[in-house]
């Protein structure tokens, strides 16, 4: 019941509502609604594009999972299906219902692997991204601390932890057999994903990794690209310590697509460094715009021929509709 509760997308929109009122009660919501409305269509369109660029940089981390040498026609694939989790998951309740939209096109395109595998591939591939953001994050912090920047203690505290697990993780991978855990009874039947956490597969997954941090790198700029315009003059090693850190903490599912959020968070860890708290706001919520725009977009690719076959051939959805 509380499960239910708390991942009411109903609960998520209110919780955002109130956040965004504390967040804009003191700016001009008229003044600053007109300077998006007024933006260039320049800067509209190449955002896109750097963001359509990192959606495929992602894609290509997850191809890296299953194909050895993915080619753009893969990458395309996968993209596709990235796309087109991030658009049902703007509606769907729970993120795990994105994530089975997300390999029903890879499940098609790629009969011979095997199901629980690409459901791991999933999982490690969410995993990767995370271990990038934590140790980015973590980097960051200490740069911070060298900087004489003071940080909260709880967050030193959470991602100091995070980036010791990180770290345990990629010394199993590559020093310990890993497959044995697979030998278990009851994960017999999940024995193909041994083939994704195992030493053999540690060259994918840093490669996976590499893609990840290039991706952080180019989202990063990015971000200041977009605080320069609207005038919020904040530097980029203020953007490397504190980005990391409010994506962390945007990860918990508290509100709508990060909405009321994210701007409090900007706030809370820009507004010492930037221009004005009206050039803040403005920067966090374009990004957020941008965000459900590009998901929105990526609807498109819902309707095209290609993926409605991929649904009507899907074992799972056939599975479920007989159930």
């Amino acid at each position: 019941m509380l499960k239910r509760v708390f991942g009411s997308k109903i609960l998520k929109f209110c919780f955002s509502l109130v956040l965004i009122y504390f967040a804009f009660r003191k700016i001009d919501i008229v003044s600053l609604f007109r300077q998006l409305m007024g933006m260039k269509a320049w800067f509209l369109l190449l955002n896109i594009l750097v963001s359509f660029f990192l959606v495929a940089l992602i894609s290509y981390r997850w191809a890296l999972l299953l194909i050895k040498k993915p080619t753009l026609k893969d990458v395309m694939v996968f993209a596709k299906s990235s796309f087109a989790a991030s658009f049902y998951g703007l509606f769907f309740p729970t993120a795990a219902a994105g994530d089975i939209l997300k390999w029903i096109i890879i499940d098609e395109k790629y009969p011979e692997v095997p199901k629980t595998k690409l459901l791991g591939s999933v999982i490690l591939d969410r995993l990767i991204g995370l271990t990038m953001f934590v140790f980015t994050g973590t980097s960051m912090l200490v740069l911070a601390r060298l900087n004489g920047m003071i940080m909260p203690w709880l967050i030193e505290l959470i991602f100091g932890g995070l980036a010791v697990g990180c770290i345990l993780f990629y010394v199993a991978l590559v020093f310990f057999d890993l497959t044995k855990i697979w030998q278990i009874k009851w994960l017999n039947k999940f024995q193909p994903v041994s083939e994704l956490f195992c030493r053999n597969n540690a060259g994918q997954i840093f490669r996976g990794a590499a893609v990840s941090l290039l991706s952080e790198v180019f989202w990063i700029f990015q971000m200041w690209f977009i605080s320069w315009y609207f005038g919020a003059d904040l530097s980029v090693i203020s953007i490397f310590i504190y980005l990391p850190i409010i994506s962390m903490i945007l990860i918990l599912p508290i509100s709508f697509a990060g909405f009321g959020a994210r701007e409090q968070l900007y706030l809370f860890f820009f507004v010492a460094v930037a221009s004005s708290p009206e050039s803040v706001l403005l920067t966090s919520t374009f990004s957020g715009v941008l965000g459900v725009f590009i998901s929105l977009l990526g609807g498109l690719v819902t309707l095209t021929p290609d993926f409605k076959e991929s649904v009507k051939n899907s074992d799972f959805l056939k599975k479920k509709q007989n159930s």
